[in-house]
């Protein structure tokens, strides 16, 4: 199983089924209920849905996807959205109930992937922000249950951000920490977490430049410090037994085990909120000497939501850290500040800012 945002014509999608967004009465909307009626056959597709009759709001069916199938769609799943008035009409759970019965028949039909829209943004005036949060917290459910690959699909202008309030944010917090790292490349000083951006506001607005460069010169010094006593400590030890008891301390998979248990988590629930699946998965436990590649150990640290403190310890475990020339690696150590850790809000954020997603490509 698998989440992917697509940029595309939902009927132009090779999936087993698309979600179609549909009016409640057999007759053809406007937009996207147009566009699907036309790619399958107006009349054939018309005639099975007379068949159904009124859906309520919230509510799914399913018919034949008849000249789809060309394209590999064996079925268009019709739900039925509600327009936003206030928030005080039941939108939200309306809403919910169009992804969960929509993505239940796809899994009552077996089908391998289904592509769905991000419902109710457009004509039917849901904030987008709010649509977004439903869209992941009910697809998010869903995987957790279902071996289903699923396609968030958006189509719209080459402008449009499917966040836009995390787009603004994180694009603030990468202007800022690049802006930072070249003036660290000029005068050499080392980062303390006084520098850091949390939370959308510049934590060094907090302190004085001679507190920040005192609170600096006093990390140097402990830093200094630890390095002599760890070079004393290992002095008359030899090189491969120096080898073994760091390799042991830092292992991988140990960590990642401790950090499952600690957290009272079991392994499917780690694996399937990390996008892994469960050969790989057993791959990484099951050999001591085997590292995933970053981006794995990455997905696995959102996975178990640490904090940035552990985040960065569970990355050092695997010989990683965070690389502060990388886009990707800041939007992740981004979300790891903010607590997002749901790999499908992360995803769009990364997509959002142009930059590979966690999903299997």
């Amino acid at each position: 199983m698998s989440f992917k945002i697509l940029r595309n014509d939902i009927t132009k999608v090779r999936a087993d089924a698309i979600v179609n967004t549909a009016n409640p009465f057999p007759t053809v909307g406007s937009g996207t209920d147009t566009a699907v009626y036309e790619a399958a056959g107006y009349d054939k597709l018309l005639d099975a849905r007379k068949k159904i009759g009124v859906i309520e709001r919230g509510k799914s069916a399913w018919t034949p996807a008849f000249n789809l199938k060309n394209h590999g769609v064996k079925y268009i799943i019709h739900t039925i959205g509600v327009f936003y008035k206030d928030g005080n009409h039941d939108e939200s759970k309306i809403l919910r109930s169009c992804y969960s019965s929509a993505l239940k028949i796809a899994a009552e039909l077996n089908c391998k992937s289904v592509a769905i829209p991000l419902l109710a943004s457009g004509n039917y005036r849901f904030p987008k922000d709010l649509a977004l949060q439903i869209a992941v917290e009910e697809i998010s459910r869903f995987l957790l249950e279902h071996e289903v690959d699923v396609f968030l699909v958006v189509y719209d202008k080459e402008s449009y951000k499917i966040s836009e309030k995390l787009f603004d944010d994180v694009e603030d917090f990468l202007s800022y920490n690049f802006e930072e790292n070249e003036g660290e490349k000029a005068t050499g000083r080392d980062l303390c977490e006084s520098d850091l951006f949390i939370a959308g506001t510049h934590s060094k607005g907090l302190f004085g430049v001679s507190e920040l460069r005192s609170s600096i010169e006093e990390k140097k010094a402990v830093k200094s410090e630890q390095i002599l006593r760890d070079e004393k400590e290992i002095a008359p030890i030899d090189v491969d037994a120096f080898i073994r008891i760091s390799k042991d301390k830092l292992n991988f998979q140990n960590t990642l085990m401790q950090m499952i248990a600690k957290r009272k988590l079991d392994n499917v629930t780690v694996y399937k909120k990390a996008y892994i699946d469960k050969k790989f998965f057993s791959k990484i436990i099951s050999n001591k000497d085997y590292v995933p590649k970053k981006h794995a150990v990455m997905a696995l640290g959102l996975a178990l939501e640490l904090p940035l403190s552990e985040y960065e310890k569970f990355l050092a475990s695997a010989g990683y850290a965070f690389m502060p020339s990388s886009k990707f690696d800041q939007i992740v150590k981004f979300c790891v500040m903010n607590q997002i850790y749901n790999l499908i809000n992360v995803d769009v954020i990364l997509y959002d800012h142009g930059e590979k997603c966690f999903a299997p490509s």
